[in-house]
């Protein structure tokens, strides 16, 4: 504790030194033409929440994104083809279609209603249908009995459980909304919003679907014709069928389609996880598919077959689903969107796909064949893309490796064996593994798992034949796709970069810079060391002559909480053996980064530095080393999509962004 204490005194005082003599920029030299953005590539993230269709047209939701709903045309069902990302406001949960006319979205904070007379293109409208003019309360803890069917609870109730058309509502909800004790539907009028009409309430649960006059309660079937009187038609009961039931097959309540009298719903199994144990309890997992149902006679619904995906190909976890022709497209929170084959339900196949991934946290470049291989972190996955054309980047292939995550840096040997950590979500405490990519044919990239090999390690560097991580452990990579332990570094840290015959390596939790000789490969020397200031995000490293720059993320403990300095700090190697701190810049109050969290992160393309912040900046600096330390901005650029790395090469900058990948030009 002493130590540690003492560890805050000597940081403080570094600190408060350096910060308190900071120099201004330069800013005497005129900018030149601003850096711009001459390509983008979206690469959003897999959590597909829901999915609705209109005609030839698909809309699915795409939670914690970007570009949250994503519209593909459907006319040749075999190859959907992604034609808009719709930017709405908030980030669905849930999407409806009413009356063939409109797109619903509802988000936490509000709804939006789109007019979909061309439905490539929606277009957002003020007016629409009777449920945008109804009271609402955003959060359901401000509801009181008193408003019972006059007031609505937007979110989650107008989200997961409620449909409607132009002038009935289908509200699932609880008899009191706060308590959420007894699920039920109500069935209102609100053809006069001001003064809707309770008609009818089921008591069974909250509707999972409309279609046409049929309104499903879970997997309980209603025709509402007469929404004053609705009528129950049948039940599907998962013990009532032989063949689920012997196989321990569950029904999803929640995700059932209609369509040309065949019932469409949702499925799974339960297994013990591969991935051991959790809280000292077996980690159970589930893998989900469709099964397909004759409904032409409600009183003798029959079974016509079913599909739940192998359990060695990518989990699947469905949120909805719905048919078009002889085909079931369904959203699939772990992965995006599927598309099953149904002309024979009793040999159903997964014949399309679509992969989006968020949360780009990785990144390599192989410059000789101007490629990106870009890691993600959330569901975790690799993707690579040619950016031969900047203008037109194309994603050649992407790779999932669920339930491992990727971040740090990523290596690469020979221009085409990728080298990267995955860290297992499950079991606890999480244990990481080594990722190789054979991309010699980048579009069908080969993939070998290496458990347990590097220890944690949020850097990488090659060297000649030998990987080092910033966790400590060297590789030998004569035999690239069987990697071989040769040895162990003095110091172990979260960042790494690499000058001849040197490694520096930070440790952000101990606030430390190690130096390490390995001019011996296999057996390296620790040579020097210095105290950094303690932070919890060191995003990347470069070198330029005799300075190492590190992009910065401080978090300072205050009487209220912890304050977030965001720094360049800038390191003096001229001498190895001691490393020397020459200067510290705040990126908010010394560079004009002026956001709330700036998260610095660094790259050089051998010339000039370019600084870029996680909110919306990037500039390229001249380092002035006499007479002092100094930074001339010569170019910037701002109002980009937030992003944690860059790299790139003379000329162009590739911006890792958290839903896409942006090109520019300097």
């Amino acid at each position: 504790m002493k130590k540690n204490y003492l560890r805050k005194i000597i940081v403080g005082v570094i600190l408060s030194t350096f910060v308190n003599s900071l120099e201004c920029l330069d800013f005497s030299t005129t900018l030149n033409s601003s850096i711009e953005i001459i390509g983008e590539k979206k690469i959003i993230n897999e959590n597909a929440s829901a999915i609705v269709k209109q005609g030839d047209y698909l809309y699915m939701a795409i939670n914690e994104s970007t570009h949250p709903v994503l519209i593909y045309d459907i006319t040749n069902p075999i190859n959907p083809r992604l034609v808009h990302y719709l930017e709405v406001s908030g980030r669905p949960i849930r999407l409806r279609i009413i009356d063939d006319k409109w797109l619903w979205t509802v988000f936490e904070n509000g709804e939006e209603i789109y007019d979909l007379t061309d439905p490539s293109q929606p277009i957002k409208v003020s007016g629409g249908p009777n449920v945008t003019q109804l009271e609402k309360i955003k959060k359901k803890e401000e509801w009181q009995f008193e408003f019972y069917g006059k007031k609505f609870i937007l979110h989650p109730c107008l989200s997961y459980y409620t449909f409607t058309n132009k002038n009935i509502l289908y509200y699932g909800t609880y008899v009191d909304p706060t308590n959420g004790e007894t699920p039920i539907t109500e069935i209102y009028d609100i053809n006069d919003t001001k003064d809707p009409k309770l008609l009818s309430i089921i008591e069974e649960g909250q509707p999972s679907n409309l279609v046409g006059n049929l309104l499903f309660i879970g997997c309980k079937i209603y025709d509402v014709s007469n929404p004053s009187e609705p009528k129950k038609l049948g039940e599907i009961e998962r013990d009532n069928f032989k063949e689920l039931k012997l196989k321990d097959i569950y029904l999803k309540n929640n995700v059932v389609y209609y369509e040309d009298g065949k019932l469409y719903i949702g499925i799974g199994i339960r297994y013990t996880s591969f991935w051991g144990f959790e809280r000292g309890k077996q980690v159970e997992e589930t893998q989900e598919g469709i099964a397909i149902f004759d409904a032409n006679d409600w009183s003798n619904i029959t079974l016509l077959g079913w599909y739940i995906p192998p359990l060695t190909q990518t989990p699947v976890n469905i949120t909805s689903i719905v048919s078009h022709k002889d085909y079931v497209f369904a959203a699939d929170s772990h992965f995006g969107l599927r598309v099953f084959e149904v002309k024979d339900p009793k040999n159903i196949k997964e014949i399309a796909s679509d992969r989006q991934i968020i949360d780009l946290s990785a990144v390599a470049y192989i410059k000789n064949r101007k490629l990106l291989c870009i890691g993600e972190d959330i569901i975790g996955g690799l993707a690579f893309i040619d950016v031969s054309d900047p203008k037109n980047p194309e994603i050649l292939s992407k790779v999932c490796v669920w339930p491992a995550r990727i971040s740090g840096n990523i290596g690469v040997y020979k221009d085409r064996y990728i080298y990267a950590q995955g860290e297992w979500i499950r079991p606890r405490p999480r244990f990481t593994c080594l990722f190789i990519i054979d991309t010699e044919d980048v579009r069908n990239p080969k993939m070998i798992v290496i458990p347990g090999i590097l220890g944690k390690s949020y850097g990488m560097v090659i060297v000649d034949d030998y990987l080092y991580t910033s966790g400590g452990t060297i590789l030998n990579l004569s035999n690239p796709e069987i990697p071989t332990t040769v040895g162990l570094l003095p110091c172990s840290g979260h960042q790494i970069n690499y000058k001849e015959p040197y490694l520096y390596i930070t440790n952000f939790i101990r606030g430390e810079l190690y130096v390490v000789n390995i001019k011996d490969r296999i057996k390296p020397k620790l040579v020097g060391k210095m105290s950094l200031p303690v932070g919890h995000h060191v995003s990347s490293m470069e070198i330029i002559g005799k300075y190492l720059f590190i992009g910065w993320g401080y978090k300072s403990p205050t009487e209220v909480g912890q304050k977030y300095i965001d720094l360049l700090v800038a390191i003096d190697i001229s001498n190895p053996s001691k490393p020397s701190l020459a200067k510290i810049w705040d990126t908010k109050k010394d560079l004009g980064f002026n956001e709330r969290f700036t998260y610095t992160h660094v790259w050089t393309d051998g010339k000039y530095l370019f600084v870029g912040v996680y909110n919306k900046w990037l500039a390229m600096y001249e380092v002035i080393e006499k007479p002092k330390l100094s930074l001339k901005k010569v170019k910037e650029i701002g109002g980009l999509p937030n992003a944690w790395f860059m790299t790139g090469e003379a000329g162009i900058i590739y911006r890792i962004c958290l839903g896409k990948l942006v090109i520019l030009k300097y």
